[in-house]
């Protein structure tokens, strides 16, 4: 797995929040430490950010799983299939930085690679 797939699989799952699965998971409460260390690994490498994600997704296995479900689906469906977004997303208004920082490095969706 190389790091931009888990960091679009990442975005795919901050987007779309699939069963509502920030509240669910619990993972909203700790949206200050993810942007906090985004903000901090902003200049680094792609892996770097990967790493990053990953320490922070593993407090979170619910999360995790529908990271991984998403990166599973990329792998199988291609990167051009957006789920719809039918989940509350309030947090995404809460914290642009996160978003911002996603979407500079997630590979551009709906573009064949080649």
């Amino acid at each position: 797995m190389n790091p931009q797939d888990l960091i679009a699989a990442f975005l795919e799952v901050w987007d779309s929040n699939p069963d509502n699965i920030w509240q669910s998971s619990g993972a909203i409460e700790g949206l200050d430490q993810l942007n906090d260390s985004l903000a901090a690994c902003q200049d680094k490498s792609d892996l770097e950010l990967a790493n990053e994600l990953g320490k922070w997704c593993a407090s979170y296995p619910q999360l995790t799983q529908k990271v991984m479900d998403k990166l599973g689906e990329r792998k199988l469906k291609g990167s051009d299939n957006d789920s719809p977004n039918t989940e509350d997303t309030a947090y995404i208004n809460l914290y642009p930085k996160i978003t911002e920082i996603l979407l500079t490095r997630a590979p551009k969706m709906g573009k064949k690679e080649g």
